[in-house]
């Protein structure tokens, strides 16, 4: 099979951690089929890097991917709806070139809008199918605007197919018009060479963090979603026997600045540590330096965050939202309402006092799995498009 892969979140150079699990499904995908990604770069973005001196190349290999990064370009904050028209104008000479060598037989994307949008465009052009994977957001939250709504209901009904990492979400995307028999389940993969449990005491070593102390770890993009201003007061409030816990934030995003100041405004600037970015490679170490992890997000779908903690043998407290509960061990891990810093605040006290080793992993997906279920997707979209296809005449 031969599969162009359209998308933003994939890492590049300038953002090495970018969209990681886009680019295990491009290369679980790889491994027994052709696969070009073209992962296009906001002008916006693509301007910073310049000034950093990092600005990615139109073109790179990727462990032997073929990638190319166009530049997107759009007016930022204003006529959203235009979106779709303005990355396919952006990235159409690209996407021609690698068709005109490649001749894919079905177009991928991930995101709604506007990546799926431009990527139902390229396939209709080529009279080939279009898929789209829903990343969650662009369904659960922009389609609570009526004006985005509208555009990602349109996108996802053009769609031959669209894969959900939850069955909440695939709920959701029915709920939208798509019929349930083009809305597909597909679970994320966990790489287990990477995450794995390991020695907490010798993880908080290499981490350079106290081996008595509780250490609570926190995953992701520091957005406004993700429910960090009601983790912050709720672990100023918490109570441990073992002392006050430590708070070790893994990202970055446009609320960092905030963040410090509002553990500045309660006090437990010295009991919150922005790391910071880090390799995929490096982050299982801070699931295993910690006695929980933690997501309180208005938000998500089925976070990877979550299940490398799991792979880690890390229990999680988490927002009851999405496709979380469908990965939840009641045993172990611990559900809140979102946005219920109250209800936060207990959940973290309680596990802090009954603070636990690290368990065994559970039973998860591996990326070679998500792949294989990808390309069955993939290749019933194909199937279904030809036979639909009137017959030639011997």
């Amino acid at each position: 099979m031969r599969i162009l892969f359209l998308t933003n979140s994939f890492p590049n150079p300038a953002e090495p951690t970018r969209g990681t699990y886009n680019s295990y499904t491009a290369h679980a995908l790889a491994n027994r089929h052709e696969v070009v990604v073209v992962s296009h770069i906001p002008w916006v973005n693509r301007s910073r890097f310049i000034a950093r001196g990092v600005n990615p190349p139109a073109e790179r290999a990727d462990r032997g991917l073929e990638v190319h990064h166009p530049t997107y370009w759009y007016p930022p904050g204003v006529m959203r709806e235009t979106y779709g028209w303005c990355l396919w104008r952006s990235v159409q000479g690209t996407v021609r070139r690698v068709m005109d060598r490649c001749h894919p037989e079905i177009v991928l994307s991930f995101w709604v809008h506007p990546d799926g949008d431009a990527a139902l465009r390229a396939a209709a052009e080529r009279g080939i199918p279009g898929v789209i994977i829903a990343g969650g957001s662009d369904v659960l939250v922009l389609g609570r605007n009526p004006r985005r709504r509208q555009h990602v209901t349109e996108t996802l009904s053009r769609a031959d197919a669209v894969v959900c990492v939850s069955a909440h979400l695939k709920g959701a995307v029915e709920d939208l018009g798509v019929p349930g028999h083009r809305v597909h389940v597909v679970h994320n993969g966990i790489d287990t060479h990477v995450f794995n449990p390991g020695d907490r005491a010798a993880a908080r070593s290499r981490l350079k963090l106290d081996a008595a102390r509780p250490v609570v770890v926190w995953v992701g993009r520091m957005v406004a979603l993700k429910g960090l201003d009601v983790l912050l007061p709720a672990l100023a409030a918490a109570r441990s026997p073992g002392g006050p816990a430590t708070l070790c934030l893994v990202g970055d995003g446009p609320v960092r600045g905030d963040l410090a100041a509002q553990a500045a405004r309660l006090g437990i600037a010295d009991r919150v540590r922005f790391v910071g970015n880090v390799t995929h490679d490096g982050l299982a170490d801070w699931y295993r330096a910690a006695d929980l992890s933690v997501l309180p997000s208005h938000s998500e779908g089925s976070p990877n965050a979550l299940l490398e903690s799991i792979a880690c043998g890390t229990p999680f407290i988490a927002s009851n939202v999405g496709g979380i509960p469908e990965i939840a061990d009641p045993r172990l891990d611990v559900l809140v309402p979102a946005g219920d810093t109250q209800a936060l605040t207990r959940a973290l006290s309680e596990k802090l006092s009954n603070r636990q080793p690290p368990g065994m992993p559970r039973r998860l997906c591996t990326w070679d799995e998500h792949g294989e279920a990808m390309a069955a997707v993939l290749q019933q979209a194909i199937d279904a498009r030809r036979s639909a296809s009137p017959r030639r005449s011997a």
